[in-house]
């Protein structure tokens, strides 16, 4: 496709005191290999330099639209979906970094697989520093079958693997975000609002993976979403996978095998609130979250993975530690078990 056939494609970063990484992340945009970009910078009020950055950019794609008050992190994703104006709209993140070559990659996937709804790439993780130290990978009871899965194989996969979709790889057909999805249900589903999305648009259409680290996720300790590993209540997660479970066509297409796997993804949430618990000398709390740790079930979780290993560890060792009063003994073990979770 040349630069004047190619569809047009709405990139829309929201942005909340993004000053130390916006610069880094538009100038992997802006270089794209794709040139027809509508670039829509939504910032939620930010108090920092975040838009004096974004305003040393001297391209004609940038538009800048500012909140007068922070309307919350949904609230400026739903005016992302809003204001997007290309036949695919992609909300990539203010602290990421994307690879010169993923909007083309996306697109050209999108205008084969006429019937997809929207296309996921894997990623590099990286640190507040630009380090990496990990990756996000399509789990591989779907990466070796296909490319473009519907809502049946994605769930069952879920109930066993957790979130794989990387939420800031997305690009989505347009007319669905704003005729079908219209906005994220953060009332709902809280932090993990974005799973939920994914799913809604997977209940109608297929959704795509591009194998490969086409992006790289910044996690760092400042960001929401690294909290989640210090949470002491039910994981957000489980709003979304309740939610859906609770819905009859969707009992329909799950079996007993896929019951055990979200049995194991229950348990070890439950222990990891433990270990929380337990660091914040919150020992009842924690003893009472490892009650069912000693059963068949958990054996078997176990032995067939290695979280399950490392959640019966960790709950066997709270229970233990609790009956002979080693509290003080536990926290560096539960701290290790707790890393390498």
């Amino acid at each position: 496709m040349s630069d004047l056939t190619a569809p047009l494609v709405s990139i829309c970063i929201p942005t909340y005191n993004a000053a130390t990484t916006i610069r880094e992340t538009l100038s992997s945009i802006v270089n794209q290999t794709y040139k027809n970009l509508d670039i829509q910078i939504v910032d939620n009020a930010s108090t920092d330099d975040t838009l004096r950055v974004v305003s040393e950019f001297y391209d004609h794609r940038i538009t800048i639209h500012r909140h007068a008050t922070n309307v919350g992190g949904e609230g400026n994703f739903n005016r992302c979906i809003q204001l997007a104006t290309g036949k695919y709209t992609a909300i990539y993140h203010a602290d990421d970094l994307y690879e010169p070559e993923i909007v083309q990659r996306q697109v050209d996937f999108l205008e084969r697989h006429i019937d997809a709804g929207a296309v996921f790439t894997e990623a590099n993780l990286i640190d507040e520093v630009g380090k990496a130290f990990g990756a996000l990978k399509l789990p591989k009871e779907l990466s070796s079958t296909g490319f473009v899965f519907k809502f049946s194989q994605l769930f069952k996969v879920i109930l066993h693997r957790r979130n794989f979709f990387v939420c800031p790889s997305a690009m989505v057909r347009t007319q669905i975000y704003q005729n079908e999805v219209k906005f994220w249900r953060g009332d709902l589903f809280k932090s993990s609002a974005d799973l939920d999305v994914w799913l809604r648009i997977s209940k109608i259409y297929p959704v795509g993976f591009l194998l490969g680290p086409l992006m790289s996720y910044r996690i760092s300790k400042f960001q929401f979403s690294s909290g989640v590993r210090n949470h002491t209540e039910k994981w957000d997660f489980h709003l979304v996978t309740d939610y859906y479970l609770a819905q009859e066509n969707v009992q329909a297409i799950i079996n007993d095998v896929d019951r055990m796997h979200y049995r194991w993804l229950e348990r070890t949430d439950k222990v990891r609130r433990a270990i929380n618990l337990f660091l914040l000398n919150r020992i009842s709390e924690a003893h009472r979250l490892c009650d069912d740790v000693i059963s068949l079930d958990a054996l078997r979780a176990a032995i067939d993975t290695r979280v399950g290993l490392l959640t019966l560890l960790a709950g066997v060792y709270i229970r233990t530690c609790v009956a002979f009063r080693l509290q003080v003994a536990g926290l560096k073990f539960l701290k290790l078990i707790k890393k390498l979770s």
